[in-house]
């Protein structure tokens, strides 16, 4: 139909699955066309996308065309993160710009959760030893420990803070947490979670999980400072953004015996380096920046961001806008 709206959908060739795409084509809303066109295509041949896009849908890389986003009435982020994205330019051009609305939060969560009981239970140590022929039966017995009784630090308690809560307390752990915004006492009742300083926090935490956003605030604030207000029976879990921690100091605080372990899924620089020196250690589990990539998450980013679109059709605001 004529009358039919434009998605454009910028996806980029090797990151975005083919499942994926073949699913928002099938579950694009009536009266919306969705068009995809790759971030590496030409400039020409996106740009000619994008100026003729009434919705532009992106998984939160670069954007740089707004001289012909005229259209343009919302930029749905499929990602949490919007650290590469420059605010003050969508702010500018007129164009809301609206994240997942937690859509990967309980993926994420769970690999947080994940990351602690791996640490904890010395599963890299286990699983290379039997790949190696290796029984190593109770030989770390006195370095693993269980997560029930444990304060889990949170830094950060927006949607993936929150539902990091809501599992730890299914393990019977301690939730404390730190934001730089004062949480209702309904919220805190709601995940039994204690408000902390950041400095507090840090020193009486068995575990410390970051899910911050990445920004002038937040950027290296996991650093020898804070590291060194830790307990050293205590382990550090990374899945927010790499910038956060400064990974030199947390390489540091691991030799030095500052922390006793961490779970990292995110890097200063990504892909990281082969010979990253967080390799390598029974007291550290490393995944590639993949804590929220199921395709659960990818079914509830699609089905967000084509709701999210559906309202402001409807003449509603977006859920989730950044930029207010």
């Amino acid at each position: 139909m004529s009358n039919q709206e434009k998605i454009v959908f910028l996806y980029r060739a090797g990151h975005t699955p083919e499942e994926v795409l073949e699913k928002a084509h099938a579950d694009v809303p009536d009266g919306f066309k969705l068009i995809f066109t790759e971030e590496q295509d030409s400039d020409e041949t996106r740009r000619e996308h994008v100026a003729e896009a009434d919705y532009l849908i992106c998984y939160g890389r670069g954007f740089d065309d707004f001289d012909v986003a005229e259209k343009a009435k919302i930029f749905q982020v499929l990602s949490a993160g919007f650290d590469r994205l420059d605010i003050d330019a969508f702010t500018k051009a007129g164009i809301p710009i609206a994240n997942n609305g937690g859509a990967n939060a309980p993926t994420v969560a769970e690999h947080a959760i994940m990351l602690m009981l791996s640490v904890y239970k010395k599963l890299p140590a286990h699983h290379n030893g039997l790949h190696n022929g290796e029984w190593l039966g109770h030989r770390h017995v006195l370095e693993m420990r269980e997560l029930r009784g444990k304060q889990v630090g949170i830094v950060g308690f927006g949607n993936i803070g929150q539902e990091v809560a809501r599992i730890a307390n299914g393990f019977l752990a301690d939730v404390a947490f730190f934001d730089p915004i004062e949480v209702a006492q309904s919220v805190k009742d709601e995940f039994k979670a204690t408000q902390m300083s950041f400095n507090d926090l840090l020193k009486s935490s068995d575990i410390i999980s970051v899910h911050t956003p990445l920004n002038k605030a937040t950027r290296g604030m996991m650093n020898k400072a804070a590291f060194a207000k830790m307990k050293a029976t205590s382990i550090f879990i990374a899945t927010a953004r790499g910038p956060v921690t400064v990974e030199a100091d947390l390489i540091d605080a691991l030799d030095q015996g500052v922390i006793a372990g961490a779970g990292i899924d995110v890097f200063e620089e990504e892909p990281t380096s082969n010979a990253n020196a967080l390799f390598g250690r029974d007291n550290v589990v490393v995944t590639p920046h993949m804590a929220g990539t199921t395709i659960d998450t990818w079914t509830r980013r699609l089905d967000f961001a084509f709701s999210n679109i559906q309202r402001v059709a409807n003449g509603e605001a977006p859920l989730a806008q950044i930029n207010k």
